[in-house]
Formats: C-alpha cells, structure tokens, sequence
C-alpha cells in the first residue's frame, strides 16, 4: 500500500535532511498524521490503526534519533492504543487525532516561546554566545535577548559536513544581530573568547546526556577546560523515554561523498557520524519551559510522558537499526 503524500513528503526531507531541527520535524510529521487520517476511506477502526501504523513505521525507518517525533508518535499511537480499548468509531478516532495534533501544536509554540523567555534572560547586554551548528530554539532564545533591547554577538562554526552553521550566519543577519563564523577546528581559539555556549539538542537522555550535531561534545568540552557556561536548549518534548528502558541512542553517519571527493584514494576509509552524545557533567543546565534544569533532573520528568504500547513495542528494533 502506498504511502499518503503527505506521509511520503515528510519521509523525503528527511531523507535529505532539509528539515530545520528536531522541533520543526516533530510539527511536520503530526501534520502528515493528521493529514492522512483526514483523508483515509477507513471503515473500521482496526483499519485506520493500520494505516496510521504503516505511516509511522515508514517514518520510523528514515528517522535518526530525534526524540521529538518519536514523542509526537507517541502521543497519537496513544490515541489509537485507546481508541481500541474503548471501542471506538472510525471518525471518533479521526477526531482524537486532529485534536491531538492540535493540542501538541499549541503545547509546542508556547514551550518554545518559554524556552526562549528564560534562555533570553540568561543573556546580558554586551554577551558574546558560542552557538554550535543550528537550532531554531536557540534562534528563538537570541532573537529575544534582541528583542529585549539588548547588544549581543554570536560565534558559530561551519558544522561540517553539511555546514548548518552557515544557517545560523544566514539567520542571525536577518535578525541584526553581530555574527563572527570561524571553521570547527578553531573552536578551541573561539569559545574562551564566548561568554556562554548555547546548542540546542536533538535528544535528551535520561541521565542528562544530550545527543547533539556531532561536534557538540568537543565544544563542551574546551568550554569545560575554560569555565565557560555550556547551556543546552531544549523544551521537555526532547526527553528520549526510550533511554529509560536502556534502548541506544540510533546515530546514522554521513556518506563517503559528504566528506571525500571522487579521487580519493579507495583504501581510505570513512567514519563520520551526524551525531555525538555530551555526557551531562559538561552541561551546565537545560533551558526547558519549566526553567533550568539540572541534567540530573531529567529522568523526573519523563515520567509524565505519554506511552503507546504499540509504538514501545517496535522501538527496540527501531533503535538497532532494524526498521
């Protein structure tokens, strides 16, 4: 059975990893739910759960670890977990759907919104940030601090290899605010100059660790060895639940033609993940909706996430690559 357009359009970007960040991913794939389960000709329930089913288990399959969506599928397998349970019509379950979906999009402008409150006041006029990579949270969090009047200047570094830190140049010359950009291999020549270090987060572990776009975990630590505050930014929506039942973090790598050119020596081998994992003694706090928390924190607040059976069910083998 094919795919719902919208199911296959969100597979697609993030084939080409063109979506903005974990947070835009997540608001994507509850649109292309929602969409489809608008859309199926559906007679009974245990049919629509199959196609709602079919459609989250193809986007399992082209999805890294990004705990937002993992976390939105859950929220809507929660839906269809309890449609069955009671008995539910088919357009008794489409309307649980739609309101979910809008339930999260509402939850999810207004905690971003919060993260870039607290995260803005943490800034001082005059404040220089290290900034690894993009973010739209901490894009968000800048822009306030430049709303609020305030004179700052952002560091980036190009991010390689799919340079998403020229995003951020591209971004922050919109917004008016000062950006230096250098080359990855310099920051340990730029950030002791940085004030703070803000990166937002794909992933939040239970214990505190945050999966991030790799490099992340060597600017924290020359911001370590240099007492410069290291901030990860990120609403609770990134808490990865699956941490808590011991699942590994599923890390996809970039291919051989994103770091080598076509004469390259054959015998050189590639090893390039788009991740890497910053242990939580490195991070000072995360800036979340609910305010600072301590990493140690973490695993407190997963405790009020929702859970489908269904989707738990799969996410092991999720996890190992087998989906």
């Amino acid at each position: 059975m094919a795919n719902h357009p919208a199911i296959e359009t969100v597979i697609e970007r993030m084939r080409a990893d063109i979506i903005g960040g974990a947070a835009d991913a997540a608001k994507e794939t509850a649109d292309a739910i929602a969409a489809m389960v608008k859309d199926s000709t559906a007679e009974t329930v245990p049919a629509l759960a199959q196609e709602i089913e079919t459609s989250v288990y193809a986007m399992l399959g082209v999805l890294p670890s990004l705990a937002p969506p993992i976390n939105v599928l859950h929220k809507l397998m929660k839906q269809v977990d309890l449609a069955k349970e009671q008995g539910s019509n088919v357009k008794q379950l489409q309307e649980a759907i739609a309101e979910e979906v809008d339930r999260f999009q509402a939850w999810a402008e207004n905690a971003l919104d919060k993260v870039a409150q607290y995260g803005a006041e943490k800034i001082n006029d005059g404040d220089t940030v290290f900034m690894y990579s993009m973010s739209s949270t901490v894009w968000r969090v800048l822009k306030r601090a430049k709303d609020q009047g305030k004179t700052i200047q952002v560091i980036v570094t190009e991010s390689r290899p799919a340079n998403e830190g020229l995003w951020t140049v591209d971004k922050m010359v919109e917004y008016g605010i000062q950006v230096t950009v250098g080359i990855d291999a310099a920051i340990g020549i730029l950030i002791p100059d940085a004030d703070m270090v803000m990166v937002g987060a794909d992933v939040v572990g239970a214990t505190g660790e945050a999966l991030c776009k790799v490099g992340t975990y060597p600017a924290a630590l020359v911001a370590k060895a240099h007492g410069v505050p290291f901030y990860i930014a990120a609403d609770t929506l990134k808490f990865d639940m699956n941490t808590l039942l011991g699942l590994p973090f599923r890390i996809d790598h970039a291919s051989r033609e994103e770091i080598l050119t076509p004469d390259a020596p054959i015998e050189a081998l590639v090893y390039s993940p788009h991740f890497d994992v910053t242990p939580p003694e490195l991070i000072t706090a995360i800036i979340t909706e609910r305010g600072f928390l301590h990493p140690a924190a973490t695993s407190a607040w997963m405790q009020e996430m929702a859970i489908s059976e269904t989707l738990q069910a799969k996410l092991p083998a999720w996890a190992k690559g087998e989906i």
